[in-house]
């Protein structure tokens, strides 16, 4: 559901009913002493060696592009150890093993068109691995996305740029979304932007879809991929501060920048509701800055700006009684009687299906404050509960479970 379309949150503000050893030899000879001098020569020559190893060296990951577009190619930015990887399953995941940006220029007149027409534009090429190692086949239908900082622009995916060769396939079947079980795929993907894209991006967000089972995308194998592509320094550090918030879809979506200011993400408290196991696991409070694609929809919240609480909890059904995964009630109860508060499920990764006996499933809930009335409230109660049937029917006698959150004083 694109966001954008909506009144975003509904009117947000009103919901509130408020990571020397030598060899050995026969010969001994006295050891002798080092220069000064000639000690920091070795280290700096050891330094400079291995910041030469993590530069780029300006080899093309992807020579294909030159010959296709029949352009000048300049290397922009390369990452040969970006540190991503994601997994659906504990035997199924997906890394990107490298990635590189290229300047393009001097092209053919028809090559214009992947970059609005434009003499000149960038190019994105990332390799990536997918490896099953689970007993069954899996499946994904190509579904994959780059979002810029701002959540503006959708950075267009272009295949054709990659050598058909070097595609993410699996060449043992007929079928182009399956991946055969116990084996490595790796392939490339490439993206195209003006330079007027590239120009205000730093770190944009790939996201993978997520893999589903026996061809039926229906039977969705975890969560979708989601990673931040550094395209400079700056985008470097901007991408590790990301990795320790909850990726709520402020984060995944480009929806808003996120500062925090309080946290506590080691509580671990797990209550029940007859046997289904429900544990707050941490809780994290920002400020909040929406981006330019939407400023519009954090308008109902005023000119002080926005807070975000972000809980996290987890929920396991040990119980055997399915339940509806979407119909899990989170509601904020505020200073025992000031008011009740409900979550902002667009704002919340989307979790969907049947919660069936032994299954286990990770919830991140978002509430929404006004930064000026924010600082008013003195005690907050998480509550979950009750569980429903797919028909929204309470089950479990209506009980609910309710936590009390940590806030900073």
């Amino acid at each position: 559901m694109n966001l954008k379309s909506l009144a975003l949150f509904g009117t947000m503000s009103s919901v509130l009913l408020l990571g020397a050893c030598g060899s050995k030899t026969d010969v001994k000879e006295e050891a002798k002493p080092v220069a000064a001098e000639e000690k920091q020569d070795q280290t700096e020559a050891v330094e400079s060696d291995t910041e030469q190893k993590a530069k780029d060296d300006g080899t093309f990951l992807n020579p294909f592009i030159a010959e296709d577009l029949g352009a000048d190619v300049e290397v922009v930015y390369t990452n040969k150890n970006p540190e991503l990887k994601h997994e659906f399953s504990k035997d199924v995941s997906i890394q990107i093993d490298e990635y590189q940006i290229v300047h393009v220029s001097n092209m053919n007149e028809s090559s214009k068109s992947n970059f609005d027409g434009e003499e000149e534009g960038y190019v994105l090429t990332y390799k990536m691995s997918l490896v099953n190692n689970s007993d069954e086949d899996v499946y994904y239908a190509g579904g994959i996305s780059l979002l810029s900082d701002d959540g503006v622009d959708y950075i267009i995916p272009r295949e054709y740029l990659v050598d058909r060769e070097q595609w993410l396939n699996d060449d043992s079947t007929e079928n182009p979304s399956q991946y055969t079980k116990g084996t490595t795929f790796t392939g490339m993907n490439a993206h195209s932007m003006t330079k007027a894209q590239f120009e205000k991006l730093s770190s944009p967000t790939l996201k993978i879809d997520a893999l589903f089972l026996n061809d039926d995308v229906s039977q969705k194998l975890g969560e979708a991929a989601i990673f931040k592509i550094p395209f400079n320094d700056e985008g470097v550090e901007k991408a590790a501060a990301s990795s320790k918030l909850y990726q709520d879809r402020m984060m995944t979506d480009s929806i808003a920048d996120k500062e925090v200011f309080f946290e506590k993400t080691d509580i671990n408290e797990t209550k029940e509701i007859d046997g289904v196991k429900i544990t707050l696991n941490g809780v994290q409070y920002a400020n909040v800055t929406p981006t330019e694609a939407y400023k519009d929809s954090f308008s109902d919240f005023g000119d002080s700006g926005v807070v975000a609480l972000t809980a996290k909890i987890t929920i396991e059904n040990g119980s055997d009684t399915p339940f509806d995964k979407y119909l899990v009630n989170r509601s904020l109860t505020i200073d025992k009687n000031r008011g009740t508060m409900f979550n902002q499920g667009m704002l919340e990764p989307n979790v969907s299906g049947t919660f069936n006996p032994g299954d286990k499933q990770e919830y991140l809930t978002v509430f929404l404050f006004r930064k000026d009335e924010f600082g008013i409230y003195k005690e907050f109660e998480l509550k979950v509960g009750p569980l429903k049937d797919d028909k929204a029917n309470e089950l479990f006698k209506e009980k609910t479970v309710t936590f009390d959150l940590p806030v900073k004083k």
